[in-house]
């Protein structure tokens, strides 16, 4: 993964912008998991241009990378030795800080500008090389895109590709007033064509780790996928962080193909490489090396100091699920886990042993350089001598279609000596791989708290279904298998969307039915009040929970139901948690049973609730809120809106592009005719099946 180079950050005022003040990032461009040079632990906090917080955040490990308020002169930077608290005014003592409500406050940073380039080509991640990678700027993981709390970042993405469009969504970024820069084809954009480009731009109102991604079908799974961090306070104190650590599955043929076939040949890749013992850490003993295995992620802890009155240092971990179909348990031989944010959510700290995480949620978690042993049993996992701890991410199970827990789990390497070379011998803590992330939601306590209203949207709310379609192999649905549907809905409805005319070209159709494959849900209420909906997946359906992501909000998950089957009926509306309950962006729904969550509709526009794993969204499990219509037509007006002229001008390239046959896969290939004569033809102008253009998303 490599550290994404900043082409100019320019530092704004609130009314101008300060000639002199922009600076050339350089960037050292070296993987993240090859350690880029520590910034130590002095802490820097320069007058420059008049005085104004300036300084090196704790969080980044990028050379040269420095946060920036222009607007907020006579401020001071808290200092490292002060997690919490972000910015302080030394005169009247206002401060920024964990307990601010990052909602609606935040500081005025800087603007700051990066460039991606989405290309074709081959990569070698855990000893097989994969020639239909599809990656940002030729590298896997992507490039880390890093912000301080209250910049604006904007993004020029131009696609390389030779036969995909691609659009980039920007995952629990909360895209308040900006919904056409969330990046999802068919509802805020059409696709991005083949050479062309488009610029998003969003606010980062929020701080913490998330990731960038494809949202062109399954597209991520081939590589289309990156960690953000956004700098700001922490609910704990930590002395020094670790590189985001992204751990995903990765498939050997491209995830367009994997959509018709059963992937079991898959692999764990931790930090963007699979290896263990020796070998991949694959899902299949089948699966051997075909070019050299890369070496396997490591980080690295100083040794716990001899005098006892040193403390031992404490590490950020930020870990990121960002894979096609698998649900995770992360855990470190021998060391605790103290979570303090989940999906962008400050929280009280807790500790722990592992962590579920679900594709597309977020930890960050620190971890003390002190080895531990079992409380109760030291004998099950006894400190070694040598140092050397594995990073585990176990599979959890009855999540996901691959069907086996039997992978290897020893991912990556703790060592406290950085010279050694040997594997661990560490043994794993015993480990719940139960497939739910109830448990782990319960102990979530945020820091800056919600207090939940009654639903504007019905006495109890509305509740939504998840049902398996069969396949189908033509008509209107032909890819679609499963659907989530209204409890009002008269039939079930896979979610299939127009790439080429997005729901956000669509905001003044206020008197027509919309299509009925967008399953559009209107929820047109007011900035203060709440939506709840009850997400219900009945018994026998076989299709193991499900990763539920809402886009432009947190949602609060105030009930969890699990092995119990939804009865509107006898819904217990007073075992709602109302008082502060944990929120995220993405929840899991149990295979069996439901859960409630609850938002505030104060974010106009349209916005995609699906299933992360990937092909389940593709086929069809999704739907798209429509909130505050007549608010999001104030926003963006027909005839008189900037926005919207982009807009039209992306879907013109896109649907040139699209209705052209001869771009479609394979493109132009050779062809033997009775005579033994070779020309060349295109397969794809002899089927009339639009498949670039009408899809889920």
């Amino acid at each position: 993964m490599l550290s994404l180079r900043h082409i100019w950050v320019f530092v704004t005022d609130i009314t101008h912008t300060l000639l002199g003040s922009s600076f050339l990032h350089d960037g050292s461009q070296l993987p993240l998991n090859f350690g880029l040079p520590s910034l130590g632990s002095e802490s820097v906090d320069v007058d420059f241009y008049g005085g104004y917080p300036n300084f090196s955040p704790t969080g980044s490990n990028i050379d040269k990378f420095r946060c920036q308020y222009p607007s907020l002169k006579g401020w001071k930077y808290c200092g490292r030795e002060n997690s919490s608290c972000w910015l302080r005014n030394p005169k009247t003592g206002d401060q920024y800080n964990i307990d601010t409500d990052y909602e609606d406050i935040r500081p005025l940073g800087v603007d700051r500008y990066y460039t991606l380039n989405v290309t074709d080509g081959t990569i070698n991640v855990d000893g097989v090389e994969f020639p239909e990678a599809k990656m940002f700027n030729n590298t896997f993981p992507g490039p880390l895109i890093e912000a301080c709390w209250g910049d604006r970042v904007h993004i020029n993405v131009t696609n390389h590709l030779g036969m995909n469009g691609t659009s980039i969504h920007w995952h629990g970024i909360r895209q308040k007033d900006t919904m056409h820069m969330d990046g999802v084809n068919g509802i805020t954009q059409c696709p991005i064509a083949p050479l062309d480009h488009f610029v998003y731009s969003w606010n980062a109102t929020q701080y913490g780790s998330s990731w960038y991604h494809s949202h062109y079908s399954v597209q991520y799974a081939d590589g289309l996928q990156a960690p953000i961090t956004i700098h700001g306070p922490t609910s704990a104190q930590y002395d020094e962080s670790i590189d985001p650590i992204i751990v995903t599955d990765w498939l050997h043929n491209s995830a367009f193909a994997a959509l018709y076939t059963n992937p079991y040949k898959r692999d764990i890749l931790l930090g963007g490489v699979g290896h263990t013992v020796g070998n991949i850490t694959r899902f299949n003993n089948s699966m051997e090396s075909e070019v050299p295995v890369p070496k396997p992620y490591e980080i690295h802890f100083e040794p716990v100091a001899s005098n006892s009155l040193n403390k031992a240092k404490r590490y950020l971990l930020r870990l990121i699920n960002t894979s096609w179909d698998t649900t995770f348990v992360f855990s470190i031989d021998n060391h605790n886990l103290t979570i303090v944010e989940a999906d962008f959510v400050p929280v009280a700290p807790v500790s722990v042993t592992s962590v579920t995480i679900a594709i597309g949620q977020r930890y960050h978690m620190i971890v003390e350089a002190n080895p531990v042993s079992n409380s109760t049993n030291d004998l099950q996992n006894p400190i070694p001598e040598d140092g050397n701890f594995w990073l585990r991410t176990w599979v959890a199970e009855d999540c996901g279609t691959n069907g086996t827990t039997e992978t290897y789990t020893e991912a990556g390497i703790l060592r406290y000596n950085q010279q050694s070379t040997s594997d661990p011998i560490s043994q794993p803590w015993n480990v719940d791989l139960t497939c739910s992330d109830s448990g782990i939601n319960a102990k979530l306590k945020p820091v800056v708290p919600w207090k939940v209203g009654a639903p504007a949207n019905g006495k109890t709310g509305e509740e939504f279904n998840v049902s398996l379609l069969g396949k189908h192999t033509e008509g209107p649905y032909g890819t679609s298998f499963i659907s989530i549907d209204s409890a009002k809905a008269e039939e079930k409805t896979p979610f299939q969307t127009d790439y080429g005319n997005p729901t956000f070209l669509n905001l003044d159709n206020v008197g027509d039915k919309w299509p009925i494959g967008w399953v559009v849900v209107p929820e047109n209420y007011t900035d203060d009040d709440w939506v709840h909906l009850v997400l219900v997946q009945g018994k026998h359906l076989g299709a193991g929970p499900h990763p539920i992501h809402l886009h432009g909000h947190d949602f609060a998950i105030i009930q969890e139901v699990s092995d119990q089957a939804w009865d509107p009926d006898t819904y217990d509306t007073s075992k709602n948690n109302l008082d502060n309950p944990p929120r995220r962006d993405v929840v899991l729904l149990p295979a069996v049973g439901y859960v409630v969550i609850a938002f505030k509709t104060d974010n106009p526009g349209v916005w995609l609730m699906h299933c992360h794993i990937a092909f389940h969204a593709a086929g069809g499990l999704s739907l798209q809120v429509m909130e505050r219509q007549a608010a999001a037509n104030v926003l963006w007006q027909p005839g008189n809106s900037a926005a919207l002229d982009e807009a039209h001008r992306v879907c013109a390239n896109w649907n040139s592009w699209a209705y052209d046959c001869r771009n479609y896969w394979p493109g132009e290939v050779p062809r033997k005719d009775d005579k033994g004569e070779v020309t060349m033809h295109y397969p794809s102008c002899e089927n009339a099946v639009m498949l670039q253009n009408d899809s889920g998303v």
